[in-house]
C-alpha cells in the first residue's frame, strides 16, 4: 500500500515540486544575490515563529487524527481554538515589538512576519488533516495551488516595484487562498466542542517536539545567519539558492515516502500492534532506499549542469560544490528524519528526539563556527552534513531502546547493486552540458537503474510487471460476444 500511496503523492507533488524549481530558477533571475539573501533571511525568521508558536499544534494533530476519525469534531474543534488562541497570543507579542521597535520599515517587516507566520501555521494545519486521511490527491492539488498563486502573484508584485516585499506578500496570499479548498473539512466545528484533555494530549505530544522543530530549523538554516555574519548578504544568497535546489528536489523526494509511509504506520500501529507496524515499516525503508540512493547519486554526479541549468549567473560560482555536499547532507538527514526518528514519535517517547535534534543542532552550531571562517560558503555546507551524521547516529543509538526498528530487507543490496551500475552510467556523461543534455543525463540514469531493477528483479518486479502487463492486455482484446 505504500508504494501505491507514493505514486499519488509524487503525482501529486510534481506541479508544486515542478513550480518551486521554477521560482527558484525565475526569483535567482529576478534578484540579485544580496536581494535573495535578504529573502532567504526573512523566510528563515518567519520559520522560526512558525516553529516555536504553531507547530506543536500542527504535529498533534498529524498523530491523534486516525483515532478519532470516526468522531474528529471534538479533536478539530479543540486544534481550532488552540490555532486561535495563538494567533491572539503572537498577534499580541508582534504588535507590541513592532510599536517598540525604532526602525519604521521594520516595524511593518515584523509585522508581516507575524501574519506570514499565521498563514503558513493555517495552511499545514489544513495540509497535516488532508495527509492524516490519507488523500494524496488532494494534498497535491492543495499544495499546487498554493505554489502556483505563491509564483504568480509574488512575480506579479515584483514586477510593480514591491521587490522581495512583493514575493514574500505573494506568498502570504497562497497560503491564506489555498486552505479554502478543503474548508469542508471543519464543518461541525463548534467551540463549545473543544476537549480540555484532548488539548493536554496536545501539549503533551507536541510541545517537546516544538524544541524539536525549533532545533531542526538550526540545523536548516542557522548556517544562512552565520554565513551572513561572517561574510555578507551575497554569500548567504548564492548558498541558499544552491542548498534550496537540492532540498526542493531530492529533499522533495524523500518528503514524498514519508508523506505515505508515516500516516500508515501509525493507523497499522493504531489498528494491528507493534508486529505489524513493524512489517510496515520494512517495507517504508526499502522504498526509501530504492527512491533517495539513486537520486543522491545522480544529484552528486551532476551537480555542475543542474546548478549552469537551473541557477541564474550570479549564483553559478561553487554551487556544483555546494549542491554536492548539500545532497549528501539531505540524504543522511531525511534516512534520520524518515526512518530512524520514527521511533520516538511511534512510542511518544518524544524527549530522545529532542537529544538527537539538540546534538546535531550544537554540532551545527560549533561546525558553522569551525569550518566557516577556514572554508567560506563550503564551510557551512560541510557542517550541515557532519551535523546531520552526528544526529543520525545518535538517532540510531537512543530510538532502539524506544522502539525497535527493523533492520532494512535483504534486497536493499539489489538497491545498491543498481544504484551502482547508474553511477556508471552517468559517468560516461560527465562532459555533457546544457539543458537537453541534463535532461538526457536523467532519462539515461532513470533507465539505466529501472532495468538494472527488472533485471534484478527487486521485490519480484518482473512477476509484478508480468502481471500488469497481462492485465492491460486482457483488458484490450474485445470481448467474445454470443448471440
Amino acid at each position: 500500500m505504500v508504494i501505491q500511496h507514493s505514486i499519488l503523492y509524487f503525482l501529486g507533488r510534481i506541479i508544486p515540486g515542478a513550480v518551486s524549481l521554477l521560482a527558484l530558477a525565475l526569483f535567482t533571475r529576478l534578484m540579485s544575490a544580496d536581494q535573495y539573501g535578504l529573502y532567504v533571511l526573512a523566510i528563515a525568521a518567519m520559520s522560526m515563529i512558525n516553529a516555536v508558536c504553531f507547530q506543536w499544534l500542527n504535529l498533534s494533530l498529524g498523530r491523534y487524527l486516525p483515532a478519532h476519525e470516526r468522531q474528529p469534531q471534538a479533536l478539530l474543534s479543540t486544534a481550532l481554538m488552540g490555532f486561535l488562541v495563538l494567533v491572539v497570543a503572537t498577534g499580541a507579542l508582534g504588535g507590541a515589538v513592532a510599536w517598540l521597535w525604532p526602525d519604521e520599515t521594520l516595524r511593518w517587516l515584523i509585522i508581516l512576519a507575524v501574519i506570514i507566520s499565521w498563514a503558513q501555521a493555517w495552511f499545514d494545519l489544513n495540509l497535516k488533516i488532508v495527509n492524516a486521511r490519507l488523500a494524496p490527491i488532494r494534498y497535491g492539488f492543495l499544495s499546487s495551488v498554493k505554489a502556483l498563486i505563491a509564483v504568480s502573484a509574488g512575480t506579479a508584485l515584483f514586477f510593480l516595484g514591491l521587490g522581495v516585499i512583493g514575493i514574500l506578500l505573494g506568498l502570504m496570499i497562497s497560503l491564506l487562498i489555498s486552505p479554502l479548498l478543503v474548508w469542508k473539512h471543519w464543518h461541525g466545528f463548534s467551540a463549545k466542542k473543544h476537549d480540555a484533555r484532548l488539548l493536554k494530549d496536545f501539549i503533551g505530544y507536541g510541545a517537546p517536539l516544538t524544541l524539536t522543530v525549533m532545533l531542526t530549523l538550526v540545523l536548516d538554516v542557522s548556517d544562512r545567519f552565520f554565513l551572513g555574519w561572517f561574510i555578507n548578504a551575497k554569500a548567504v544568497g548564492v548558498y541558499a539558492a544552491a542548498y534550496d535546489l537540492s532540498q526542493q528536489s531530492l529533499g522533495m523526494l524523500m518528503g514524498i515516502v514519508h508523506l505515505a509511509a508515516f500516516p500508515l504506520v501509525v493507523r497499522v500501529l493504531e489498528e494491528k500492534g507493534d508486529e505489524e507496524a513493524r512489517n510496515q515499516l520494512r517495507q517504508n525503508a526499502f522504498l526509501l532506499m530504492a527512491i533517495s540512493l539513486p537520486a543522491t547519486i545522480g544529484f552528486v554526479l551532476l551537480a555542475g549542469n543542474i546548478a549552469a541549468v537551473v541557477l541564474g549567473a550570479a549564483f553559478r560560482e561553487g554551487a556544483g560544490h555546494i549542491i554536492t555536499i548539500v545532497a549528501l547532507a539531505i540524504f543522511v538527514g531525511g534516512i534520520k528524519s524518515y526512518y530512524f526518528d520514527y521511533s520516538f514519535q511511534l512510542a511518544c517517547k518524544v524527549r530522545g528526539l529532542i537529544v538527537t535534534v539538540l546534538v546535531a543542532a550544537l554540532a551545527n552550531v560549533g561546525f558553522n563556527l569551525w569550518w566557516i571562517p577556514v572554508y567560506g560558503v563550503l564551510g557551512a555546507a560541510y557542517a550541515t552534513l557532519g551535523a546531520f551524521v552526528v544526529g543520525l547516529f545518535v538517532s540510531m543509538y537512543l530510538g532502539r531502546k524506544v522502539f525497535t526498528l527493523p533492520p532494512l530487507p535483504k534486497e536493499t543490496y539489489k538497491v545498491l547493486l543498481a544504484s551502482g551500475g547508474m553511477a556508471a552510467g552517468l559517468g560516461l556523461t560527465l562532459n555533457w552540458h546544457g539543458t537537453f543534455m541534463l535532461f538526457t543525463q536523467v532519462i539515461l540514469g532513470c533507465s539505466i537503474y529501472v532495468t538494472l531493477l527488472i533485471v534484478l528483479n527487486v521485490a519480484q518486479l518482473r512477476l509484478k510487471l508480468d502481471s500488469f502487463f497481462r492485465k492491460i492486455k486482457e483488458y484490450l482484446q474485445p470481448a467474445n460476444v454470443t448471440l
